[in-house]
């Protein structure tokens, strides 16, 4: 085999490098769309396992009674576009979601567990429903006996 010293490789060169670039931008696109999908992936399971934290929590103050505090870091922030939007626990005392922590996510999504085993009645220390619009955050939950029961009073510390 010898080495050729005329010029007719060089007509293949640029629709190589053509070939190249056009697949290397193809695959660009669904590269930053599938990590976007992770992020927004572990952002839901990180939430998740927060919320259930809560839930879990929640009741066992209430199975635990009165005098019993506890105080939680909740970290909601987000890399992806799938982000906090707000956090919402309890409700007034008999109300309909005093056993609910919610999460409302800005693309209009809501992610809801319940403390219902054994049944939990969660407020603020207003009596309200305990809402926070931080994405980073810590709360305080007490244990007290109120209106012949148990309430978890929850409140930013």
């Amino acid at each position: 085999m010898t080495v050729r010293w005329d010029s007719e490789g060089l007509e293949s060169i640029p629709l190589k490098l053509i070939i190249v670039a056009v697949v290397a931008t193809m695959s660009v696109l669904p590269a930053a769309q599938a990590l976007s999908g992770l992020e927004s992936r572990d952002f839901v399971r990180r939430a998740g396992v927060q919320m259930d934290r809560l839930a879990t929590l929640s009741q066992v103050l209430t199975v635990q009674g009165p005098g019993n505090v506890r105080t939680v870091d909740l970290d909601f922030s987000s890399e992806s576009r799938l982000a906090f939007e707000q956090f919402m626990f309890g409700d007034e005392p008999r109300g309909a979601n005093e056993s609910r922590v919610m999460l409302v996510l800005n693309n209009g999504g809501i992610i809801v567990r319940l403390a219902s085993e054994p049944p939990c009645t969660i407020c603020a220390e207003d009596r309200g429903p305990f809402v926070s619009n931080q994405a980073t955050f810590s709360i305080r939950m007490t244990s007290v006996f109120e209106d012949n029961r148990t309430i978890v009073l929850v409140g930013m510390v």
